[in-house]
């Protein structure tokens, strides 16, 4: 008995020492790679959306952009040169990668052979904040990752001041959390077992759709609020307001330091609602970045108003554009981009 339990912990302990063995010649402990628990959810990822019996597949490749191809591939990452990143409006985990605002504008740019690619770097629910802490949780941990240009679509998760979150690369896990976290980032087997589940064992969601009767009818009512108008008639009057917008202005300058640091150029795109410019808060948080942009002399496309019309059915919820949303959002944005990006790289 006694010969056999021995045997058995020797055979264990073997086990043992080859698992960790491997996991520090294979895995990602002490290499490039080395992505922490911030990128937990945010790289790797494949998750088939289901609505009406319509499939979308949402990928995020493994240095985690959001692409259309082999999410496990290690590919170089310094021909990464144009970026595109913002909030959930970016991510559009709810379209096909085709569909979606950056898939057009890839599509047009490859019409036009350009020669450039847009990658997409949004992230649902990340908000001025985020876009500060990712240049060190996470563009700083990318092998030979040196992009020139940094297109910024903001302003819509900025409307509110939030705590930390996991959205915005908060840190603050417990022993546990970290522990596994960093497991989930960094081990070859559970990569493989990962490789695994999201071949034959995919996640699989129901698509994001909106059943309030009430936003429904919002949305049908194609309510329309130019710039002209908000800017004759919107006045800075809460104490709040006040609060969010220099918030929104201190986060500014912090991006700032962190695209001299890399030396990236960035564009700033202002965002829309449904009703274009129907909310007060947002419209002053455009006016800060044109400001802003202005003065540190920033390219900015300035989508509020150069949407002068109605986009009808092209939502579907108040800021989340749809497939048509999408497509004519792109088409705005487009000559303007293109105008910016060849007068870059012609220099």
């Amino acid at each position: 008995m006694f010969k056999h339990t021995k045997l058995f912990f020797i055979n264990i302990t073997v086990y043992l020492i080859l698992i960790i063995c491997s996991e520090l010649v294979f895995g990602y402990w002490f290499k490039d790679y080395n992505f922490g628990p911030q990128l937990r959810g945010k790289r790797i990822q494949k998750i088939v959306f289901n609505h009406n019996n319509e499939k979308t597949i949402y990928l995020r490749d493994f240095y985690g952009f959001r692409e259309d191809g082999n999410i496990y591939e290690k590919y170089n990452t310094s021909k990464i040169k144009i970026i595109f990143n913002g909030g959930s409006t970016g991510d559009e985990s709810y379209l096909n990668y085709d569909d979606t605002i950056v898939g057009k504008l890839n599509m047009y740019l490859n019409k036009d052979d350009t020669n450039l690619k847009i990658y997409n770097a949004s992230l649902s629910g990340k908000s001025l904040k985020g876009h500060v802490k990712e240049f060190r949780s996470w563009f700083s941990n990318i092998p030979n990752f040196k992009p020139d240009i940094m297109i910024y679509y903001l302003g819509i998760n900025d409307r509110i001041i939030r705590p930390d979150r996991w959205h915005d690369f908060n840190s603050n896990l417990d022993f546990f959390e970290n522990i596994y976290w960093n497991i989930t980032q960094k081990s070859f087997f559970y990569e493989k077992i990962k490789h695994v589940k999201d071949n034959f064992f995919f996640t699989q969601k129901d698509r994001y759709f909106t059943n309030d009767q009430d936003l429904i009818q919002k949305l049908k009512s194609n309510k329309f609020v130019s710039y002209e108008f908000a800017k004759s008639n919107y006045k800075i009057k809460s104490i709040e307001e006040k609060k969010v917008i220099n918030h929104f202005k201190n986060n500014l300058k912090k991006l700032k330091d962190e695209l001299n640091n890399f030396n990236i150029k960035p564009i700033f795109i202002t965002q829309i609602r449904y009703d274009i410019n129907g909310q007060k808060i947002l419209f002053f948080l455009n006016e800060e970045l044109k400001e802003f942009s202005k003065k540190n002399n920033y390219d900015i496309i300035k989508l509020d108003e150069l949407i002068n019309s109605p986009l009808y059915n092209s939502f579907i919820d108040t800021v989340h554009t749809n497939r048509k949303g999408s497509e004519e959002i792109s088409k705005v944005l487009y000559p303007e981009l293109k105008k910016i990006l060849i007068g870059h790289y012609n220099n």
